[in-house]
C-alpha cells in the first residue's frame, strides 16, 4: 500500500495527518495474517532501486509474530538481508512478545513502543542509529 512516494516525504502537519488516516484505514481493512517479513522484504527491494546516500526501512508490528510461525532469527535474517539496508522494526502492542523481540534481534533492528506519545522519541534513536551504524 503505497502511503509516500519516493522522495515527497510529508512537509506539513496536515500532510502527515493524512497519511497516517491512510495507515488507519488500511489496517481497518486489512486481512488477518501476518505479512511482515514479506513487507520488509518488498521495502528493502524497493528503497534500494532508488537512487540515495542511505536505505532505511521502518516496519511497525503488534509483535504477534509468533502466533504466525515468525521467529525472532527469521525477523533478524530478514531485517539484515541487505547490508546496504537499515532495517528495522517497531512493535506496538503485545507488551511480553514486543519486549523478546527487541531484546533478542540486534541492537538497532527491534524497538518496543507501547506507548504511543513516545513514538517520535523512539524514531529518533532509530534515525540516530541508522546513522552512527551506516
Amino acid at each position: 500500500i503505497p502511503l509516500v512516494d519516493f522522495g515527497r516525504s510529508p512537509r506539513s502537519r496536515d500532510h502527515r495527518a493524512h497519511i497516517i488516516g491512510k495507515m488507519v484505514a488500511a489496517s481497518a481493512s486489512a486481512a488477518s495474517g501476518d505479512s511482515t517479513v514479506e513487507a520488509i522484504q518488498a521495502a528493502v527491494q524497493r528503497v534500494v532501486a532508488q537512487d540515495a546516500d542511505d536505505f532505511l526501512v521502518f516496519a511497525v508490528s503488534d509483535a504477534n509474530l509468533g502466533s504466525y510461525g515468525i521467529t525472532p532469527e527469521v525477523l533478524r535474517r530478514t531485517l539484515m538481508e541487505d547490508p546496504r539496508v537499515s532495517a528495522c522494526v517497531v512493535f506496538i502492542a503485545e507488551r511480553d512478545a514486543a519486549e523478546m523481540l527487541a531484546k533478542t534481534l540486534p541492537p538497532g533492528k527491534g524497538y518496543a513502543c507501547l506507548d504511543l506519545e513516545r513514538l517520535p522519541t523512539v524514531l529518533k534513536e532509530v534515525f540516530a542509529h541508522a546513522a552512527v551504524s551506516g
